[in-house]
């Protein structure tokens, strides 16, 4: 006979014992190593972004880098309500957001300018909508311009 705990309840004692580091990465080998590739613990992260403790919500933060949610938009939207319920996580929230896009927005364009892949395709791949790649795709070419070809 097999006993399944839910997630939460991992997720609550490992919280209660590790510091935050290890925490991390405990969670960060249990996304690769369970059978759904971490999707209960995620949702419960999400489900603690949303709605959690202070405690969880700093817990979910280290979680996976602080990357929860699909949509770039829904990322943004969920990480900056919970700093606004617990004001002490602000700092962290919009670090968490830009070394995301940091990392993300030049290979989004790359993927487009350099590799030829549809807008469609790069935008959800990213989480991001067409007009957020659009819109990186004319920063980098306002930064970047193209060197003159006349002779």
């Amino acid at each position: 006979m097999t006993y399944q705990v839910p997630f939460e309840t991992i997720l609550r004692g490992l919280r209660e014992r590790l510091d935050e580091e290890d925490l991390a990465e405990v969670c960060d080998l249990l996304i690769w190593r369970t059978p759904d590739n971490g999707s209960e613990l995620l949702d419960v992260c999400e489900k603690w972004l949303r709605q959690g403790t202070a405690e969880e919500v700093s817990a979910a933060l280290a979680v996976n880098g602080g990357i929860h949610f699909r949509t770039l938009e829904e990322r943004e939207s969920e990480l900056r309500a919970a700093a606004e319920r617990f004001p002490r996580f602000r700092e962290r929230v919009e670090r968490i957001l830009r070394d995301w896009i940091d990392r993300q927005k030049p290979q989004a364009v790359r993927e487009v300018l350099q590799d030829g892949a549809p807008r469609s395709l790069v935008a959800y791949r990213h989480g991001i909508t067409e007009e957020r790649l659009d819109a990186w795709i004319d920063e980098h070419l306002r930064e970047n311009p193209a060197p003159d070809s006349g002779a």
